[in-house]
Formats: C-alpha cells, structure tokens, sequence
C-alpha cells in the first residue's frame, strides 16, 4: 500500500501543493486529475523521491513497494547512444533483477525482440511508448505511474496504448496512478479519481460517481473543456457538464 498523509510541496516563490492526502492498494487505479500547473506531475514525483532539490515536501509518504514510471515524451527518457538492449540491461541491474531476453516482456507489448538492437532514434513514438512499459513492466513492479503518457501519440496510437495497458493491469493486478488533464482518458483508465486545482484536492471519489455528479467548480470547468471527447468511438459517457 502507498499512503500519502498532509503532503504539501513548497518552493522558494510559492506554494506548489497543500495537505494531499489518500491511500492506493495494489490493483486500485488511480487518475489524478488537473489543468497545467495544478500540481499533480509533482505530486507524482514527490511519492517517487525524485523531486527537484529546490522543492521542500512536509507531510508523510510511505511507500516501499516496487514502482515502474511511465512517462510523457518517450523519446526524450531514452538514450539515444544506447541500443533498447542496454535499456533493459540497465533497468534490471539497478533493481538487482536476473532475467533471461525472453522474459524481458516485449511480446507482451506487442514487440519483436529484434528491436533490441535498435536505437531509439529509429523507432516511432508508439513503439516507443510500448518499450518504456515492457521496461516498467519488467521488475514486476507492484504500482505503475504514468504521467501524461499518451500526450505524444494522435488518437488512435493513445487507443491502442491504453487498451494494451489496461490489459496488463488485468493480468498482472498492479495499481496505477494515471497523471492526466484529459477527463475522457481518466475516465477509461481509472475507478477512483482525484481532481487537483492549484495545488490543493478539491474532488475525490469513484470515477462514476464524479462523471454524474460533480461538484467542485474546477471539475465541472475540466468537464466543459473535455466535453468533447465524451462521444469517441471509444465509448459514449452520458454525463454531461451543466
């Protein structure tokens, strides 16, 4: 389980997030939702130990369970002198983890194993994205954050990436915190979400029950914004924004 209790997140110049607090058990998916700047891909960070040294964190984060990262902008979390191979060899020496090519998960993903020797370079955004979840997926990780991982692929490479994803979960059973601004995709990913505005929690509960009823202004002004993505051929909500 992870538990975050009266987080808040400062900076020289401003507060940046104040008095977070919830819990996450293996297998909960968790979207955390809010416009640019709200806090949330700080949030993310500070549960993960790597904020920036000038960020000041004061609350409680307990969490000592193995985590795999999924971020935006895949091509830039990879090396480009390095092949996919050393990738992998890489992420599996940090976490002490022996496994042998054919357990590494790439089929898993829908990827040949020929491109391990690939560079990144030479691969597009969407396989990419399939090789940074084989890589998050292959030290077996008991929570899986994702920040904003579909912003670099068009609608029908972020259908595909969210259907495969979602698909692991159900095999593996592990959690996800989905980091988004996207209420449609939120929606898709997650049974509990969390509405961030400038730093502070201002909605939080069953997905469901959010997209029928919102209450804080900043959902139903989210909403409004997203509304057009409530018809998609990936589903039709009947929730709508007054």
């Amino acid at each position: 389980m992870i538990k975050i209790e009266n987080l808040s997140l400062k900076s020289p110049y401003k507060q940046i997030l104040k008095n977070i607090s919830f819990t996450m058990s293996k297998g909960e998916r968790i979207a955390i939702l809010g416009e640019s700047g709200s806090g949330k891909s700080l949030l993310l960070r500070a549960i993960l130990g790597i904020l920036p040294q000038n960020i000041f964190l004061e609350g409680q984060i307990s969490n000592n369970a193995k985590n795999g990262v999924i971020l935006q902008n895949p091509a830039s979390c990879f090396d480009g002198i390095y092949t996919l191979r050393l990738h992998f060899l890489e992420t599996l020496k940090a976490h002490g983890i022996d496994l042998k090519e054919q357990e590494w998960g790439l089929e898993s993903v829908g990827l040949a194993r020929d491109v391990l020797e690939s560079y990144p370079f030479e691969l597009s955004g969407g396989m990419l994205q399939r090789a940074m979840i084989a890589l998050a997926l292959c030290i077996n990780p008991n929570f899986i954050f994702s920040d904003e991982m579909t912003s670099d692929l068009d609608c029908i490479g972020v259908n595909e990436i969210i259907d495969l994803f979602l698909s692991l979960q159900k095999q593996k059973n592990f959690g996800i915190l989905f980091v988004t601004h996207d209420v449609f995709l939120a929606a898709k990913v997650a049974e509990t979400m969390i509405v961030l505005d400038k730093g502070e929690i201002v909605e939080y509960g069953k997905v469901q029950e959010i997209l029928n009823v919102p209450k804080a202004r900043k959902t139903k002004e989210l909403f409004d914004e997203n509304q057009k993505l409530f018809q998609t051929p990936w589903g039709d909500f009947s929730a709508r924004v007054n």
